[in-house]
């Protein structure tokens, strides 16, 4: 389409939004790729002087220089072209940026990503002419899903109605962090008889809660005998930064779970104290604290389900060790431990894959029950959604339960 002479013209606008954007070209069998076009319109009266886009785990960092859109002359067309694989998954946005807010030209990239960071929540959007439902990201930041043909979608999303459980939500007020917060708590088959059923603690809860229909999806898997009822806890992240204050390896933050959180949030929907039937669960830095939160209270959280974790910390620029949690795993942190853990890495995650392997080998040497899981992906929520699900199943089928009638 791109090479047609009436490029931008009402009919092949026309014809665009009914194919849907982005444009695909038939693969490539000899690498098994597709060439990718990914179009913005300029309205009659954008002052855009840029459109910038983030293909999430592809485009470079915008801290190094964003990917920028070019505008075909004489027309309202503006698109960007690559190549990926015919499994790609992922999430991306849009950026029209207006000349009143350049990128800057001095500060390197600490200044880059700072202008970045500022356009995020006034000039990202979702591509409006994507025929797949747009979503949210990790704060509700408007995203288009780019599926290739052969992209895995597990099958729970499409069959997940209403929820059918027990849904509370617990406003903790936590005198130790200083901070309240919301929390869900969510029973799956409360017809079931079960004194204490399995727990499963979900770091990130505001994005499991409001961004996804994960309680009808763990419905559906439950409702087919691939998970056992049980008692889910969303616990809510507050901000960015408290994120990043709270999830890389703090003490505070899992103490104050244990001791103000746990407790009424079982007096509202009781469930096991039993570690080994409790999975703890979280992405990115949420991957890191659960693994923490294991290592340091394995007679609480016997179960790790940690995806993209980021296990360089402290140091951004560690692509090779286990960083910090490594070390301590090393030392002896746990030894002796009845530990499981399931780590999953997106293979498009560059940075990340070193420090991956690094701590899937330090947990193995110390004799945890660990496995690796290199899936095809990227640092994202579209791919982490379907690798809870797969996480929380095969991490629940050992456990002894039965499902009732």
């Amino acid at each position: 389409m791109m090479s047609r002479a009436d490029l931008g013209s009402a009919a092949w606008w026309s014809e665009a939004a009914a194919r849907g954007t982005p444009l695909l070209c038939a693969a490539d069998d000899a690498d098994g790729t597709h060439e990718v076009t990914f179009l913005w319109r300029a309205a009659p009266s954008a002052q855009a002087s840029a459109v910038y886009i983030d293909v999430y785990s592809h485009t470079p960092h915008p801290s190094t220089g964003p990917a920028e859109l070019r505008q075909h002359a004489g027309t309202d067309v503006w698109s960007w072209s690559t190549r990926l694989p015919s499994d790609w998954r992922g999430s991306y946005f849009l950026m029209p940026v207006g000349p009143d807010r350049p990128a800057p030209e001095q500060g390197g990239g600490a200044a880059l990503r700072r202008w970045w960071i500022s356009l995020l929540e006034t000039n990202a959007q979702a591509d409006s002419l994507n025929r797949q439902p747009s979503h949210g990201g990790s704060w509700g930041q408007p995203l288009s899903a780019l599926l290739l043909p052969d992209a895995p979608v597990h099958p729970a999303w499409t069959e997940a109605g209403q929820p059918q459980g027990r849904l509370q939500r617990y406003r903790w007020q936590s005198a130790a962090l200083g901070i309240a917060r919301d929390t869900w708590i969510y029973r799956t088959a409360p017809q079931a008889q079960a004194s204490d059923p399995l727990l499963a603690v979900l770091l990130d809860g505001h994005y499991w809660a409001r961004q996804v229909n994960l309680f009808g999806a763990l419905d559906a898997l439950t409702a087919q005998g691939k998970l056992p009822p049980a008692v889910y806890l969303l616990v809510d992240a507050v901000s960015p930064e408290r994120r990043a204050q709270e999830l890389p390896c703090n003490a505070p933050f899992w103490n104050a779970l244990q001791r103000e959180l746990l407790p009424p949030a079982h007096a509202l929907e009781p469930f096991t104290a039993q570690a080994g039937r409790t999975v703890v669960a979280g992405q990115s830095f949420g991957g890191l604290a659960a693994a923490y939160a294991a290592l340091h209270w394995p007679g609480r959280f016997g179960n790790v389900l940690s995806q993209s974790g980021s296990f360089w910390w402290p140091d951004a620029s560690d692509t090779a060790s286990g960083g910090w949690l490594a070390g301590e795993v090393e030392r002896g942190l746990a030894a002796g431990m009845p530990l499981r853990f399931l780590l999953e890495i997106g293979c498009y995650e560059d940075s990340m894959l070193g420090p991956n392997h690094s701590f899937y080998r330090a947990l193995c040497a110390a004799g945890h029950r660990a496995e690796l899981r290199e899936v095809r992906g990227g640092h994202d929520w579209l791919c982490w959604r379907d690798g809870l699900l797969e996480g929380l199943c095969e991490l629940m089928k050992d456990f002894d339960w039965i499902q009732q009638p």
